[in-house]
Order: C-alpha cells, then sequence, then structure tokens
C-alpha cells in the first residue's frame, strides 16, 4: 500500500479541521455560546500555528501565524491575542479585551482603553485565516514538510476520530 500524497493528507486535515471548527463554530455565535466561540477560534489557531511551526515554541507560532494569516487589522493586536489566549485558556477570563458578539461596528474599536472583539467577525478572520493558510500549504513544500512533521508527532497534530457515547438513561427502566 502506497503512502498517501501530500496533497491527499491536507485534503483529509482540511475535511477535518472545516467539520471540526469551521462548520462547529458557527453554532456558539449565540447569547449562550459567543464567550465559548472566542476559545474555539483559539484552538483554531493554536491546530493552524502548530501545523505552520512545530518546533517553534508555542507563544511564538500563534503570534507568528496571527501576524501572517490573519487580517493585517490584526496586526497591533499580536501580543494582546496571546495574552488573551492564555487567560481564555487558562482562567475563562478575556483578559485585555471586551467580548461582543453581533457588534460588528465595534471589533477591535478601542473603548475606554480596550480594543473590543466581536464573536462573529473573530470567527470570520479564522476563516480567512485558515484559507490563506491551507492555500498557502498546497503550493509550499517547506510549509509541507512541517505539516507532516506535526501531523506525524506522537503529541498530538493528526485529526483522531473518537466516538463519544452517552451512559444509557437510568430513569426508570430496567
Amino acid at each position: 500500500m502506497s503512502q498517501p500524497s501530500i496533497l491527499d493528507e491536507i485534503k483529509e486535515y482540511r475535511l477535518h479541521f472545516d467539520q471540526m471548527y469551521i462548520g462547529g463554530i458557527p453554532a456558539l455565535l449565540n447569547d449562550t455560546g459567543a464567550f465559548l466561540s472566542f476559545l474555539v477560534v483559539l484552538t483554531a489557531t493554536e491546530a493552524l500555528a502548530g501545523l505552520s511551526a512545530p518546533s517553534t515554541q508555542t507563544g511564538d507560532r500563534f503570534r507568528a501565524f496571527v501576524a501572517t494569516y490573519f487580517p493585517a487589522e490584526y496586526e497591533p493586536h499580536v501580543e494582546r491575542l496571546w495574552q488573551f489566549r492564555n487567560a481564555m485558556v487558562h482562567s475563562f477570563n478575556p483578559g485585555p479585551f471586551t467580548l461582543s458578539h453581533q457588534n460588528s461596528r465595534n471589533h477591535l474599536k478601542v473603548q475606554r482603553g480596550v480594543p473590543m472583539l466581536n464573536a462573529e467577525d473573530f470567527y470570520g478572520s479564522l476563516l480567512v485565516a485558515a484559507r490563506a493558510y491551507f492555500e498557502e500549504l498546497v503550493v509550499n513544500s517547506e510549509l509541507q514538510s512541517r505539516f507532516r512533521d506535526r501531523i506525524a508527532a506522537s503529541d498530538g497534530g493528526a485529526p483522531q476520530v473518537w466516538v463519544v457515547q452517552q451512559a444509557p438513561s437510568t430513569n426508570g427502566a430496567a
């Protein structure tokens, strides 16, 4: 059996990424889930940053990925986004940002000294970044080499398929 081509590996990874992140985040863009949508966009960014620079320290690769692939309006906020990532992941705290949703007109605008992130715009920026990364990955042999290194790593990188089962109901039935 032959090894899959790099383009096949990219296609498979992107299929999983699109199903989990790109397809899943919109369900969170509401009053109940908006806060979690920020966390999921951050982990999606982490996943792509890990593919793009697997041998680089987490913070450095996150910042480099945002600076390279996110829309240019994020450039002045790269360090702040890394602080945001840490505050959200470690303590569910928005840290250096005010968070909102359905408030696109104020996305990345500073109010009372604090920039605002709008959930829908942040998700949209992930879409832009993911597309730009995957388009470059298809044609850039150095990125392809790093991609293969990451998905082969023992600490993860390749998509995993898991089956989650709920415990049977115990509401009186035997």
